[in-house]
């Protein structure tokens, strides 16, 4: 007997109008955005991707100078001490004409990089980003764009400084690197040269 009674309770509270039927219907109804909203925000992203971007760019440029300009002292410390470890001459020379991107050439052969290393960072700088310069120094070197050191790690009489510079294409700060004494001494900087205060790649 106890059962009938429990199943009618049961199908008379599930007839029974739900009193807050209207409210929770027009809550599910509103929820997403309009096509307003969606326009506005698309144009708040438009306009901060606009700002950041030229920041991004520069940023992603000196991070390439940076990287480039170290490879190159790199490769400058690395023949030094290979000229004193072997006591013989090593020949460093950048090719800046024809290579993109530029290579370092060592005579004879690094025991550790070979004769020819390129100076992109291990592929991770594309082609046509990096422009590299050598200055030409005092007295004219064979091949062009290159230092010999000799067997002690020094220079000849002449070549100093000797300055490869490495900026962005299109314009941006550039960095260098400086062979600045006859006993080869290095050292990197940055920027527009200062003649008063002597600081900045010439």
């Amino acid at each position: 007997m106890k059962t009938p009674i429990l199943l009618k309770v049961l199908q008379i509270s599930a007839t029974k109008a739900n009193p807050n039927y209207k409210n929770t219907a027009s809550q599910k109804g509103d929820q997403g955005f309009t096509l307003l909203e969606v326009l506005v925000i698309a144009l708040i992203i438009g306009i901060l991707s606009s700002i950041a971007a030229p920041s991004w760019e520069a940023f992603i440029n000196r991070q390439r100078v940076r990287t480039v300009n170290d490879r190159v002292f790199q490769s400058l410390r690395l023949a030094q001490s290979e000229a004193k470890r072997t006591k013989s001459s090593v020949t460093v020379t950048f090719d800046t004409t024809t290579v993109d991107p530029p290579t370092v050439t060592f005579l004879p052969p690094l025991a550790t990089g070979g004769s020819t290393q390129t100076l992109d960072g291990g592929g991770e700088i594309k082609p046509g980003t990096i422009a590299l310069t050598v200055n030409t120094p005092a007295a004219p070197t064979t091949p062009p764009n290159s230092i010999v050191f000799d067997y002690q790690g020094n220079l000849t009489a002449g070549i100093t400084p000797f300055v490869v510079s490495v900026a962005p294409v299109g314009g941006g700060t550039k960095q260098c690197v400086i062979v600045a004494t006859l006993l080869g001494g290095m050292r990197t900087d940055e920027g527009t040269f200062n003649p008063s205060t002597g600081q900045g790649c010439p």
